[in-house]
């Protein structure tokens, strides 16, 4: 037979206290090891955590660079460039997958604690000679302290939901510097997903040009700022917490409007393609 399940200590728990009161220290103690016991015994383990989010990112990955999802971040791109870049977009898995780990391991620890600091709160409110709660009341102050350990699982997917946003923001940034992106519109979710809770700053940056500082139409005269933002003044996309935007990166003078276009742009523009 396996051991009791953290509901089921919790529930013990608290019908000793509501029975006999808070009378020492020592008895607290004794429920708070076997509580957090119980939830180092039900909650994933950290192996566990790593293979969940190593498989949920590697099918975006997968998505992404395999199956061609990047050339809606970064038309046109090569097999050849993709090939090129291959290292640095599996270090990037690698980086997201330790990152949405580590995140939920901080989450889990949080919530474990604040659920024990609930449980403690309780029991030494409880006087001496007990609590006269009802079974039914006390059913409801275990869910109410357990409500944060309760979360791990929604807030598990929350970070795996955020970390595959980032792999795919960092993903086109890597391609698209492979591929001598020049500059990049961003997409706010917002656009075509009205239920979206979107950052208004963000909405209202949808569709805006940005330019890639120094890139090589820059250095070769066929560009210009032309009153336009880098994307290095801005924050980028996915980079804040459940950021869904996203870069549609440009990487010909042929895609950009004609007044970024210097005149030797609009020549190089104009000529004939090889």
């Amino acid at each position: 037979m396996g051991q009791p399940r953290f509901r089921t200590i919790l529930l013990d728990a608290l019908r000793e206290f509501a029975a006999h009161g808070y009378t020492t220290e020592a008895a607290l103690q004794d429920w708070l090891l076997r509580l957090h016991a119980a939830l180092d015994a039900e909650l994933p383990s950290d192996a566990f955590t790593r293979q969940e989010m190593a498989a949920t990112l590697d099918r975006i990955f997968a998505r992404q660079v395999e199956r061609g999802g990047i050339q809606d971040r970064v038309p046109g791109v090569t097999r050849y460039t993709l090939d090129m870049v291959a290292p640095s977009l599996r270090a990037e898995l690698d980086r997201r997958i330790f990152a949405g780990v580590d995140l939920i391991r901080l989450n889990r620890a949080a919530a474990v604690q604040k659920t024990l600091q609930r449980f403690a709160g309780w029991t030494t409110s409880v006087g001496p000679k007990g609590s006269f709660v009802t079974p039914r009341e006390l059913r409801a102050i275990s869910a109410e302290i357990a409500k944060p350990v309760a979360q791990i699982k929604f807030e598990k997917r929350r970070v795996a939901i955020d970390q595959g946003h980032k792999l795919i923001a960092a993903v086109a940034h890597v391609v698209a510097q492979g591929a001598g992106a020049i500059g990049a519109i961003w997409h706010d979710r917002g656009e075509h997903d009205h239920g979206y809770d979107a950052r208004p700053e963000h909405l209202k940056r949808s569709g805006t040009l940005f330019l890639v500082r120094d890139s090589w139409a820059m250095t070769e005269g066929l560009v210009r700022k032309a009153g336009l933002k880098y994307t290095d003044e801005i924050e980028q996309p996915a980079e804040f917490p459940f950021c869904s935007c996203s870069y549609e990166y440009v990487t010909s003078p042929r895609s950009l409007p004609e007044t970024v276009l210097t005149a030797k742009g609009r020549e190089w523009v104009s000529a004939p393609r090889p």
